[in-house]
């Protein structure tokens, strides 16, 4: 989930130029800042991507991955941005479909832009409306991790990690399946440029992986995005 923002970042994935153009318009003088993305695999891209987004709208037909297949990617990879599917299948069974592969609403196209104003508003207030410290308790590599708390364990022995080791860590489970970047850690965890050098997240995300289950690259629950950063799978909440 991505952190509340005093301006919302949608992203709409909708191979039609025109409804994508009208679309970005329309949202932008209501208040959003809108990315587009005009095929399924590069509406993929982005949305596994940092910074997150706090809604995408996505529609089913699109060349390259349909959007069911996008949506089922981004669920597999953890990202829990909220969805709503804004199509022309109509019928009953693309709705069940949608709804199971993880959907929070769908609006089927006709539309008149202020029922798709009024859904988006209400997704947006509701998932904001939970904030970054109630995340929870989570599994991953061995570790339990209270955010709440600031605690982590493993076996039921605390685990001693550093303020710096303890944020990215933090960071990496509320970012999961999004492949954060060096530039994006150092701005948002260490608070400093991307001209810093970045070796020195290397070596806390080495630290992390020592307490963590995994011997190598295809075991470790940090991977390593090569040439650009790291993402953290196999995350479970409590």
């Amino acid at each position: 989930m991505s952190n509340p923002s005093p301006t919302p970042h949608l992203l709409i994935i909708e191979d039609d130029p025109q409804l994508n153009v009208g679309l970005s318009m329309f949202l932008e003088t209501e208040g959003f800042q809108v990315d587009l993305a005009d095929d399924g695999d590069e509406g993929l891209r982005l949305a596994v991507s940092l910074p997150g987004y706090d809604l995408i709208i996505l529609d089913a037909n699109l060349p390259g991955r349909t959007g069911f297949e996008v949506l089922r990617e981004m669920r597999v990879q953890g990202v829990s941005t909220p969805v709503l599917m804004l199509t022309g299948l109509g019928a009953h069974e693309d709705k069940m479909r949608g709804f199971e592969l993880g959907a929070d609403d769908y609006l089927t196209k006709p539309f008149a832009t202020e029922v798709l104003l009024a859904r988006i508003n209400a997704i947006v207030r509701r998932t904001q409306a939970v904030p970054e410290e109630a995340m929870g308790v989570y599994q991953v590599g061995g570790l339990l991790v209270d955010l709440p708390a600031g605690a982590v364990t493993r076996d039921g022995e605390v685990m001693d990690l550093t303020d710096l080791e303890f944020k990215l860590l933090r960071y990496l489970i509320l970012h999961r399946g999004r492949t954060a970047t060096r530039e994006q850690i150092l701005r948002d965890v260490w608070r400093l440029p991307s001209t810093v050098e970045t070796r020195t997240i290397d070596r806390h995300v080495n630290a992390l992986r020592s307490i963590m289950d995994g011997e190598d690259e295809d075991t470790w629950p940090i991977k390593s995005v090569y040439g650009i950063g790291y993402k953290l799978v196999d995350v479970e909440r409590i």
